[in-house]
């Protein structure tokens, strides 16, 4: 197999979700900052996290059909561009307001980007593709881990505002536009159909092969499978998002941590979660749903024992919870694609836009709750995580079996 950093596509997929790790811990590892300078409470903050996820969430869903029809590298440069614009007009002067719509505008281009990369990367490995995109996206996952820890190493010796760590991020995604020159894009399947029904054929060509670009006859697409790997993806970043959202001030004013301490709890859940995919990239066997389903039930148990107050030590529980979630997504969307073969853009848009919709509604949720409930509101809200896992359970449970009766079929 071909290491995965010397494939074109690859490589460029990795040095994206590495800035996309980035975009996603950004407003967490800025939250006392940001509840500090722009006067924020709980439900603005998670406001603030499910607009970034409504942004991941329109921009991966358009892209998914959009991708399949038209010449992909346009689209990601323009994605890229979204994020450069949107994050370097930030400033001090920018109120909670503005900041909404750059979350927006943030979200829907990375979100865009993503699913191009998803696509390309689903069509150019087939089968092979699950276990090539949790290494791909444990990328995302590194960049989570350490972005806020480079962040507050920063601020010990220089006075880094919140508005200049998404510059920071925002430059990254020019560097991503001059690198996309150097790599080769090929058409989706449906455009290469397309091209195969109207080209001129060639005596010498193989029937598989259209101007050099092998068409093999897809599976049969299994919606219902899809839509269960739908519900997974909404739950998976739905609590995932959260986490990254409020774990940390629930570590300064619920356990009384210090500032830095509890940057490392956001630290820890990516690190937990770039663990968890390797260990499932490497694991000898393929992994598939019902694995998912088991670790998950572990996850939702340890974030319910951690919100009640059993368990005390926020680092380790968000490892923990990080690990046995590592696999979820890219496997996920892998399945997504495999599911529905004949549009595979598609089918890893809307697997992750359902994701990113959770995104949205779960981080909201859980401010809401941690408002409204009058004592130790966020401690109960982290709990109540542990359903959303449950779910994610059930779906990735039914995912196994269906994927299992279609292969003995």
């Amino acid at each position: 197999m071909r290491v995965a950093a010397l494939h074109p596509v690859s490589a460029l997929a990795a040095a994206s979700f590495i800035a996309f790790g980035a975009v996603l811990v950004l407003y967490g590892a800025n939250s006392t900052e940001l509840i500090a300078d722009l006067d924020l409470d709980y439900a603005d903050l998670g406001l603030l996290g499910s607009m970034l996820a409504l942004g991941l969430g329109v921009g991966i869903v358009i892209a998914g059909p959009i991708s399949d029809r038209l010449p992909r590298r346009p689209l990601y440069v323009g994605a890229c561009l979204a994020v450069l614009a949107a994050t370097t007009t930030l400033s001090s002067d920018t109120d909670y307001r503005a900041l909404l719509l750059h979350t927006v505008a943030i979200g829907f281009g990375a979100g865009f980007y993503e699913t191009i990369l998803n696509a390309l990367i689903v069509e150019e490995f087939g089968s092979r593709a699950p276990r090539r995109l949790i290494f791909i996206h444990s990328a995302a996952t590194l960049a989570a881990c350490v972005t806020p820890l480079l962040f507050e190493l920063a601020r010990t010796f220089t006075p880094l505002a919140w508005h200049d760590t998404f510059r920071i991020v925002g430059f990254v995604h020019a560097l991503l536009i001059l690198a996309v020159v150097f790599v080769p894009m090929r058409p989706s399947k449906r455009i290469a159909v397309m091209i195969e029904k109207t080209a001129e054929p060639r005596a010498d060509a193989p029937i598989e092969t259209v101007g050099g670009t092998k068409i093999s006859t897809p599976s049969p697409d299994d919606p219902l499978a899809l839509a269960a790997i739908c519900v997974a993806t909404f739950a998976y970043v739905g609590v995932e998002s959260a986490l990254t959202l409020f774990v940390a001030d629930h570590a300064v004013n619920d356990l009384g941590l210090e500032a830095a301490r509890a940057t490392r709890t956001i630290s820890a859940f990516w690190g937990g979660l770039l663990a968890g995919r390797l260990a499932v990239g490497l694991a000898p066997s393929q992994v598939g749903a019902g694995t998912t389903a088991a670790l998950a039930s572990v996850a939702a148990l340890i974030l319910c024992l951690f919100g009640f107050g059993w368990i005390g030590v926020p680092e380790v529980t968000m490892a923990a919870v990080g690990f046995c979630l590592g696999g979820v997504f890219p496997i996920m969307i892998g399945l997504a694609g495999i599911a529905l073969p004949s549009s595979a853009g598609t089918a890893v848009g809307l697997a992750g836009g359902l994701g990113s919709l959770g995104g949205f509604v779960v981080p909201w949720a859980t401010g809401r709750i941690a408002t409204e409930v009058p004592k130790h509101g966020l401690s109960f809200a982290l709990a109540t995580l542990g359903a959303w896992l449950a779910l994610l359970v059930l779906a990735s449970i039914f995912v196994g079996r269906r994927r299992s009766r279609r292969r003995l079929s």
